[in-house]
């Protein structure tokens, strides 16, 4: 990954991060890509994921994948020079984004309020289990209570008797893209009216979002019936996922499987969850497949502009051009010599402003630009905060 990086949409909007695991920090990685600076306050090696296997070397994958570009400078916040020295951070910063459980920052003694007499400007971003108020709101929280409270983990297991845990952190996502875009909205609002707010974003509530449609349907019919159209679809020699929803799609894959006849049928060549011939079509379309290899399946689908897909294992993912070309996953030399993939710059393309990748922080490696260069401390008093244990 380049060094230098380009100017972002964010360049000039300061971040403190008092964050830890995925659900905040991944959103703080989005917006240092975009241009912001991102100042992640680490107490202790053990206070996030760097003690957190699996491990490249010295380097925990996990908060490589949710830190990288990010400054990392270290504090004791239950010091009360630890204290001052965050208020001070605070008064030329935009943002602090946290996750701890509803009630933590008051107690450490850095509530809204007394954050607001700092910086009347700051915007609070807090990201929780289950939100600043509620029945929940004391409950400690990671990413699968959220999938077995939000109800996907039991849709996803229709049909397996249980419910299904997925494998990816989609809950720990989903809170760290609203808390961004909540971020991004309190920026523009600060913008035009020059005051900074507190928002929150709760994981229970981003997962209900997951199942809005399911939880409509119930309400209104008393029943769990609802089910998704996409599935996965056996072939000789793995399986494929494909959605023929709109118009003429069900036309032209009755054509490329042989049933012309059906094909002009408007019953049968209807879109998706337009007809009560769905299951025949549906039970037609899985002995064909079962009958062919995935490519061929692929193939004769993307040639006739039909929405296909393999199911890809981890290790064919990694293998696909796609992914590469894309920088979707890049890969970052750390300082023994070893190479770790990361995620690339965030996703999000810009054609004039784009986003950039940076380097894996090491622990406290910004202390001396951070403390020094922005708030002005010589390094005499940096030493005297480092030997009373104030800088960690």
């Amino acid at each position: 990954m380049s060094p230098t990086q380009s100017t972002g949409v964010l360049d000039g909007v300061r971040i403190l991060e008092l964050a830890r695991w995925q659900a905040a920090p991944r959103g703080g990685m989005i917006l240092r890509d975009m241009g912001a600076d991102v100042i992640k306050v680490e107490w202790s090696k053990s206070s996030d994921l760097r003690n957190s296997g699996p491990f490249v070397g010295e380097m925990s994958v996990q908060f490589a994948a949710y830190n990288r570009g990010k400054k990392s400078v270290t504090l004791n916040t239950r010091h009360q020079e630890g204290k001052a020295l965050f208020f001070k951070l605070l008064e030329v910063s935009d943002v602090v984004l946290e996750n701890f459980r509803p009630g933590t920052l008051d107690q450490m003694g850095f509530s809204y309020e007394k954050m607001c007499k700092v910086n009347p400007g700051i915007i609070l971003a807090s990201v929780s289990g289950f939100g600043q108020y509620g029945p929940y709101r004391d409950r400690q929280c990671f990413d699968p209570i959220i999938q077995a409270m939000s109800g996907i983990g039991h849709q996803t297991g229709r049909g397996f008797d249980q419910p299904v845990m997925s494998e990816g952190p989609i809950m720990d996502r989903t809170a760290a893209l609203h808390a961004t875009i909540g971020i991004l909205g309190a920026l523009r609002h600060r913008d035009r009216s020059g005051e900074g707010q507190w928002l929150e974003v709760a994981m229970l509530d981003g997962g209900i979002t997951l199942e809005e449609v399911a939880l409509a349907v119930c309400h209104e019919t008393g029943t769990n019936d609802f089910t998704r159209a996409g599935s996965f679809i056996k072939c000789q020699d793995g399986y494929v996922s494909t959605g023929a929803a709109r118009a003429g799609m069900w036309e032209r894959m009755l054509k490329v499987m042989g049933y012309n006849d059906l094909s002009n049928d408007p019953e049968f060549a209807a879109p998706m969850f337009a007809t009560d011939k769905a299951e025949i079509r549906m039970e037609l379309l899985h002995l064909w497949c079962e009958e062919r290899l995935v490519k061929d399946v692929e193939r004769a689908l993307v040639e006739a502009d039909i929405p296909v897909g393999p199911a890809l294992s981890i290790p064919e993912v990694l293998a696909d051009q796609h992914l590469w070309e894309r920088e979707v996953m890049v890969e970052e030399e750390l300082p023994e010599g070893k190479k770790i993939l990361v995620p690339g710059p965030t996703i999000i393309k810009y054609s004039k402003t784009p986003t950039t990748a940076g380097p894996i922080p090491q622990y406290g490696e910004h202390n001396a630009e951070i403390y020094g260069g922005v708030l002005g401390l010589d390094e005499k008093e940096m030493a005297r905060l480092v030997a009373e244990g104030v800088i960690t």
